[in-house]
């Protein structure tokens, strides 16, 4: 058994020193505070009969200077370290402090389901019309963070009805809209989304539109999804139909092949691969992308089948391509579209279009805001959402608590 001394300026940096030499299976013997910091003493290959034996002779020796020679037990050999002599940046955190979080964080659990359910008691008290309006809200699966903004401009005077439809009006006001003609106002369209999310049905349709109204002659589709076979032969397919041209980009060169000559005339649909940021494959499309200066409009899809959490990530994701607007897609899939509506209010992003089946073109539709709100509204309807109080206080009482109580 070995015994040794470790000397640091704290605690926490003692017990890194003997976790990073000894593992986990350190024993801690003793520690004490000295001038300049602690002293910490850990035993290595513990035997408890062996140290109490030791711990005797030592005693028993200093008190008898010619006393009888005492039991022979293994040499305790002690070693000091300092913190200087640590290597580790790694702190390994015993288990009694480990038992102290976890019971740090069961009160915090508790402390905040308890605050928010007296954040939601009080505005029923105080607001009654407010809380019959935030549970309409927290049906449609609208964030709480956006049924509060929303209901704080009612006047608690109103009768619900009346509440209830100016609150419809106001939602439907705040739906970002993308004007413009995607298919006139920009040259360039190139499209991003998840794999799976609709990227080339939405381009299929767009250029059938495309085909119909202006003819076929300046409109052209591109792919830079080298990855996924299946998709690129699906884009082949619908350009075949519609008897319009189609690249594969490979490479740099042939991106910016793009914007030069009789091809920077057309408008050109531009497919692109659905990849997680993690991949070094979406870096390497990233590059290729972002290698011209020339102006592109650029469009994200969002499925509709995605959660409020999901939606907001996949738009965190491709930030960088610094969205125009979005399209929504497989809204007929979705039991739900309150998170497809929050997000892109949340999010300040612009919706262009929304498609709600696999029939090109004719699902694909112009996204008008009073519409989207009535759907909104009916899809829960059909559902029969009803959320009850214990989501209410984990839901608004959560967020009430969290920025404060505002009343």
């Amino acid at each position: 058994m070995k015994i040794k001394k470790y000397f640091a300026s704290d605690m926490r940096q003692a017990l890194e020193m003997a976790r990073d030499e000894h593992g986990s299976d350190v024993v801690i013997l003793s520690n004490r505070k000295v001038l300049g910091g602690v002293e910490l003493i850990a035993a290595e290959d513990y035997d408890e009969e062996v140290y109490n034996k030791s711990t005797q002779s030592r005693t028993l020796t200093e008190q008898e200077d010619n006393s009888e020679q005492l039991e022979q037990v293994e040499p305790i050999k002690v070693e000091t370290r300092t913190a200087h002599d640590s290597v580790s940046d790694l702190w390994t955190r015993e288990s009694t402090m480990d038992q102290m979080r976890d019971e740090l964080k069961s009160l915090r659990s508790m402390l905040e389901q308890q605050m928010s359910g007296l954040a939601w008691g009080a505005i029923g008290r105080q607001h009654p019309l407010w809380a019959n309006l935030l549970r309409q809200l927290i049906n449609l699966e609208l964030t709480p963070k956006l049924a509060r903004q929303l209901v704080e401009e009612i006047p608690e005077d109103y009768k619900f009805d009346q509440a209830w439809r100016t609150l419809l009006a106001l939602l439907t006001y705040k739906v970002p809209q993308f004007h413009d003609n995607i298919l006139t106002a920009g040259k360039k369209v190139l499209f991003f989304g998840p794999s799976g999310s609709g990227k080339t049905t939405t381009i299929a349709k767009m250029a059938t539109r495309y085909a119909l109204e202006y003819g076929t002659q300046n409109i052209m589709l591109a792919t830079t999804d080298i990855y996924r076979v299946g998709a690129r032969e699906q884009l082949r397919s619908y350009a075949r139909i519609l008897g319009i041209p189609i690249r594969t980009i490979n490479n740099k060169e042939e991106y910016l092949g793009l914007f030069d000559g009789a091809a920077n005339e057309k408008l050109i649909l531009v497919d692109t691969a659905g990849l997680s940021l993690k991949d070094k494959k979406h870096q390497e499309q990233f590059g290729l992308l972002k290698s011209t200066k020339e102006k592109t409009m650029n469009c994200l899809i969002l499925p509709a089948t995605e959660h409020y959490n999901g939606l907001s990530r996949l738009i965190d994701t491709y930030q960088a391509f610094n969205p125009d607007f979005c399209i929504p897609t497989k809204l007929d899939e979705a039991t739900s579209l309150g998170g497809l509506l929050s997000v892109a209010i949340e999010k300040s992003l612009p919706i262009a279009s929304i498609c709600d089946g696999q029939r090109v073109p004719d699902d694909m539709h112009k996204m008008k805001p009073y519409e989207l709100v009535s759907r909104v509204v009916s899809r829960a309807n059909q559902n029969q959402i009803k959320f009850d109080e214990e989501h209410m206080e984990q839901s608004v009482g959560h967020y009430e608590f969290e920025n404060g109580f505002k009343h």
